[in-house]
Parts: C-alpha cells; sequence; structure tokens
C-alpha cells in the first residue's frame, strides 16, 4: 500500500466514523461494521472477527464471552489472520482477527496499518465498555449486583414517559429471618448469600420489570399487576443453600410487605410512597405481614408519624408525667412497693400509653423514655429521703429493646448513683416476648444488675413463647403473672383447667425461691382465691388504680392504706 491510500476519502471517513462516540454496546458493534464496510476492500480485508473474554466481577457474575464478525464478504478462501489481542482494564481480553482476500497474506506495511486498524476498533470497544460500566455502577447496587434506588426512579420515569405506570404495582419488603444467617456464617459469607438471595429475586422478575436494593435487607420490586398475588407468595418462602469450608445450611426467608398500585403516579419520586407507607403499616402488625396501601391506613400512620415527631419535644417540655400503681403483700394488706407508669399529657388531655407507647417502641425512642422515668422516681424517691419521709421499691419498666445497647447496666447506675438512690429501692421490669430468643444476653444484664443490689423482675409472665426456658435459663428474683391468667369468679368453659394452671404457676415460682406478683387484680373474690394458693404480692384495682404522685405519697404516708379491703 502506499501513501496516498492512508488520506483516501474512505479511509478517512472508516476512521472518523471509529472516533465517533456510542451509548451502548449495540450502537458500538453497528458503528465498527459500517466503518469496516467503508474501507474493507482499500485494505483487502475478506473478514473480521472479534472474541471478548470478561472474568467474574460483581456487576457480571457469570463472566462475559461474546464472539462477533464484524465484517465478512462471504467469500471462504481466506488467508493467513492478522492477530491482535489487546488487555482489558478488568483483566479480560479483546482478540480482533481480521482476514486477507484470496488466501494470500498481508505485506509488512500492511500489517502496520492494518495494527492501527484494530487497535482503532479496540479503543472504542474498550471505550464504549467503560462508559457503559460506569453507568451500571451508577446504576447497581455493588453488594447486590440489583438495581440501586437512581435506577429505580429511571425505570419508573421510562414507565411514566411511557404512559405504562398505571399497568404496574410496586412492593416494599423486608427479609426477615436474614439475622440468623450472622449467626451461622460470617458477616463476609452473609453478604454473599444476600447477593445470592438479591440474584435470586431478579431471576423470577421480567425483562421490563425491576427489583432495586434500598439498603441493608430492604428491596423493591415494579411488576406488572397481574403477578401480584404470585410476587407475594415466591417472597414469603424463598430457600438459599449456602456452604463454605465445613458448614452448610439451607435458610428458608419470608417477607414483612407493603404494597400497592401505581395509579395516578406522574413524577418518579411518588413511586415510593404509597408502598412505604403500606410497609410502615405491615412491620407493625407484625413479621411476615402483607398490607396493601389505602387512605385509611396512611392516616393511621401519619397520626403514629406525629406521635414520634412530637415526642422529644414533649420530653423537654416534661410532659410525661409519672404515676404510680401499689404493689400490696396479700398477706398483711401492707404496701410492698410501687410500679411507675408514664402517662402523656398533651394539651390538656392524657394520650393514653398504646397510643404512644408501641409507636415509640418500633421507631425506638421509647429507651429515652425508660431513662426519663428512670430519672423521675430517682428524684422522687431522693426528694422524700432528702425530708425524712418514708420510701418503697419502685419498678420502672425497660422496652426490649434495651437489649440491644452495650452499655444498658451502666446507665442505669450512673442514674441511680447521680441521685444517690439506695439500689435496692429500684427495680427493673422486663416484658416476656417471642424476641427473647437469646437467653445468655438476658441473663447477663439481669446478673449484673443483681451484682450491684438492683433487683429485676419479668413482666407479663405467660403472654410470650417461651415462659418456661424464661425462669429457667434467666436469674430472675419476681414473677409478674399476667391478668389473663388469673381465673374469674363467674363459671366459664375451662375454668377448672385455668384454676390448676394458676395454681401450678405461682407453687413453681414458690419452688423456685422468687416471689410471685398478680397483676391486673379486680375483685375481693380474686383477692382470696390468690391468697389461697399462695400468691405473695397483688397488683391492681382492687387496691388501686394508677395514682398522680400526690395521691400516692398520700398513701404512703397512711400506715395501712389497704386494711379495710
Amino acid at each position: 500500500m502506499n501513501k496516498e491510500m492512508i488520506i483516501d476519502p474512505e479511509i478517512k471517513a472508516m476512521f472518523e466514523l471509529l472516533a465517533e462516540d456510542a451509548s451502548t454496546m449495540e450502537a458500538c458493534m453497528a458503528k465498527i461494521k459500517c466503518s469496516l464496510s467503508i474501507a474493507a476492500e482499500l485494505f483487502h480485508i475478506n473478514k473480521v472477527e472479534l472474541k471478548l473474554e470478561a472474568p467474574v466481577s460483581k456487576l457480571c457474575p457469570e463472566g462475559q464471552r461474546a464472539v462477533e464478525v464484524l465484517y465478512d464478504t462471504g467469500d471462504a478462501s481466506d488467508g493467513e489472520p492478522n492477530i491482535s489481542v489487546f488487555p482489558l482494564t478488568s483483566g479480560g481480553t479483546v482478540t480482533i482477527m481480521d482476514y486477507p482476500r484470496d488466501q494470500s497474506k498481508f505485506s509488512s506495511k500492511e500489517l502496520e496499518l492494518h495494527n492501527m486498524l484494530l487497535r482503532q476498533i479496540f479503543y472504542k470497544i474498550s471505550r464504549t465498555m467503560t462508559q457503559n460500566l460506569l453507568q451500571q455502577v451508577m446504576m447497581t447496587d455493588m453488594s447486590t449486583g440489583v438495581a440501586n434506588q437512581d435506577y429505580l426512579m429511571h425505570f419508573a420515569g421510562g414507565l411514566i414517559a411511557s404512559g405504562q405506570i398505571a399497568n404496574y404495582n410496586i412492593i416494599f419488603f423486608n427479609v426477615h429471618n436474614f439475622k440468623y444467617v450472622n449467626k451461622v456464617f460470617s458477616y463476609e459469607q452473609g453478604d454473599i448469600i444476600l447477593r445470592n438471595y438479591a440474584q435470586h429475586i431478579k431471576n423470577i422478575m421480567g425483562n421490563d420489570e425491576i427489583v432495586a436494593r434500598l439498603g441493608g435487607d430492604n428491596f423493591v420490586l415494579v411488576f406488572h399487576k397481574e403477578r401480584r398475588e404470585k410476587l407475594i407468595e415466591q417472597l414469603q418462602n424463598i430457600r438459599i443453600h449456602h456452604q463454605w469450608q465445613m458448614k452448610e445450611r439451607e435458610f428458608v426467608f419470608g417477607a414483612t410487605i407493603g404494597v400497592s398500585n401505581l395509579n395516578g403516579i406522574t413524577v418518579p419520586r411518588a413511586i415510593m410512597g404509597r408502598a412505604s407507607i403500606a410497609y410502615q403499616a405491615a412491620r407493625q402488625k407484625g413479621v411476615g405481614s402483607v398490607v396493601e396501601f389505602s387512605p385509611e391506613i396512611e392516616q393511621e400512620i401519619l397520626a403514629n408519624q406525629s406521635i414520634v415527631s412530637n415526642f422529644l419535644p414533649a420530653l423537654q417540655a416534661k410532659e410525661f408525667v409519672i404515676y404510680y400503681q401499689p404493689k400490696v403483700n396479700v398477706a398483711d394488706r401492707t404496701m410492698y412497693g410501687a410500679e411507675a407508669l408514664v402517662r402523656w399529657i398533651r394539651n390538656g388531655k392524657m394520650v393514653p400509653p398504646m397510643q404512644f407507647i408501641p409507636q415509640l417502641e418500633r421507631e425506638g425512642s421509647v429507651c429515652k423514655l425508660d431513662y426519663y422515668v428512670l430519672e423521675s422516681v430517682c428524684a422522687f424517691l431522693k426528694d422524700r429521703q432528702n425530708k425524712g419521709l418514708s420510701v418503697v421499691p419502685i419498678s420502672v419498666n425497660y422496652s426490649r429493646r434495651h437489649l440491644e445497647e452495650e452499655n444498658l447496666v451502666e446507665r442505669t447506675l450512673e442514674i441511680i448513683d447521680r441521685y444517690g438512690v439506695d439500689h435496692h429501692l429500684i427495680e427493673i421490669e422486663l416484658t416476656e416476648s417471642e424476641d427473647f430468643q437469646n437467653y445468655e444476653i438476658m441473663s447477663e444484664i439481669i446478673d449484673e444488675f443483681k451484682a450491684n443490689g438492683i433487683g429485676t423482675s419479668i413482666d407479663d409472665f405467660g403472654t410470650g413463647f417461651s415462659s418456661l426456658n424464661m425462669i429457667k435459663e434467666v436469674d430472675l428474683e419476681t414473677i409478674k403473672i399476667d391478668k389473663s391468667f388469673i381465673p374469674l369468679e363467674t363459671d366459664y368453659p375451662g375454668k377448672d383447667r385455668d384454676l390448676v394452671m394458676f395454681h401450678s404457676i405461682v407453687q413453681l415460682i414458690n419452688e423456685l425461691d422468687k416471689k410471685s406478683i398478680a397483676e391486673g387484680v379486680e375483685t375481693v373474690e380474686q383477692l382470696e382465691y390468690l391468697k389461697g394458693v399462695g400468691c405473695d404480692i397483688v397488683q391492681g384495682y382492687v387496691f388501686d388504680k394508677p395514682l398522680p404522685q400526690e395521691i400516692f405519697e398520700e398513701r404512703l404516708a397512711s400506715a395501712h392504706p389497704y386494711e379495710n379491703i
């Protein structure tokens, strides 16, 4: 080839086309094929083949292998190929082979120009791959390989623009049982299992549907609305098998799900609103629940959010006040102690505890409220001690959320000691729950309290799922028996069985050398029955409802406030 060939208009057009950007690999290959067709004859090219090999990566879990014919005259009489291998930054390679016509061989001059051509082809492919990779990284959750929230918005925008959004539904869900994974495998292996889980979800989605990860084990699906029931069913029973070294497990994952239609959605950012509200309602309903969005649910969630948002200002304004419900010795009717109960006085009206405690429990602010109650109780006891007035032990309720704290005992002791209150005057009440599966943690906390002279009790005994294990594994001092176990004085089906059960529970507690408290006692008949079966202490309306501080102090001032009951 001579110098005139290099400046040929067709050669120039070919290289200019190769220099143009391409937004996708499909567009890139199309431009390469077009450019080769322009000047293949001048280059004496019969055929050009490309082979791409990319390794496994987070963005490409199965690696990438492709063979593409970039140009072919259709003449089977190929000559000796010119082969160029180019390394990719990802660790893979792009191999390009061009064949001369008529079974000939490229001259050294031709090879020089051909190698320049093949390098330009590689640069174009590499540049396009890098651009696509960057775009994919920006749209992908790198931990799981599924879409991220940015791509979710992009996908929703496409559905809105095409007028298809009303044909889709959205699911916002949280994977439950996943915490168990990190008890079996390391966090590194847990990440692999989460990725496998996400890829499993991705595989059950259609090409025009999407799964996106929001963070943690929270995901979103946008899918054809007729597939709603099928997808919900699948999400409730996903099995992931994992093996690492000598350990092997099959995990069964369910989900807590909020679901909504997308009718009337006009902007991408609105796509999450309804599903998020439905998911919050599902969380409140319980693990594994499925809730569909409705205006009524939205109003309920907004009311709950108002409680949470107003909590800290109300705490600072001391809108929360402490009531005290006495605990009375059954044998002599003397006051054994009291339970501190919090009430919220807002705008002159009392907000019932059931309207704010569950919301603060779910949101986590309940721990701040518990410490506030403890401080209030300590201040009350110290004030009475300074005045030389009588005091009794007072119990403070601690939410199960406290078990997640690393410094629970230390913070509790700091508050008590700051007020200079004797440790034996404070008791911490914990609530039995199905969540209390890690008795080792509970036992350590209770042992620490006990070592520092602080009593502990278990509240609502019998309402959880592991009552016997609770008193077997944890060294509690006091067991509060839930009122649902106290037999009523009226006859009803199964009363004989309830009598036997209650008597057995009290006997078991006594034989373990623990104190028994029956809560929710309302009548004298119930009181006499409890005395007969050996119950130590009673709390309930038969003696007193929860009392404001001033009335409770009147009870403390009386030597025998309950002797006539």
